[in-house]
């Protein structure tokens, strides 16, 4: 997935990850048990703010919600490890390729 902002339009500061995919086979017990996985995987990794799981069982398109403190972070996090040992966690119910969209996060306070 490309980002086609320039460097220059690019802000140094908080970061959203909305990571969509699609699992039609995953259950509630599932997804349950695969997000305290990936949050007990994630919490802690430097720079991680925040991660959410939510979805909807009947079209089976699910998310994972990640807050960054910088894009730097998010890169960090993309090239190691963790993300990685999380694609392997999720790989039996994901039918398709995830996308991932970023976003600025303005939010104050």
């Amino acid at each position: 997935m490309t980002d086609e902002r320039t460097e220059a339009e690019t802000v140094d500061g908080p970061v959203v990850s909305l990571i969509e995919w699609q699992a039609p086979t995953m259950t509630r017990p599932d997804a349950e048990r695969l997000a305290a996985e990936t949050g007990a995987a994630l919490r802690g990794l430097p720079g991680l703010v925040e991660i959410r799981f939510f979805g909807d069982f009947q079209s089976g398109t699910h998310y994972y919600f990640q807050v960054w403190e910088s894009r730097a972070a998010l890169e960090r996090y993309m090239s190691g490890e963790a993300m990685l040992r999380i694609r392997d966690a999720a790989a039996p119910f994901v039918a398709g390729r995830p996308s991932r969209r970023l976003f600025d996060d303005y939010t104050v306070g």
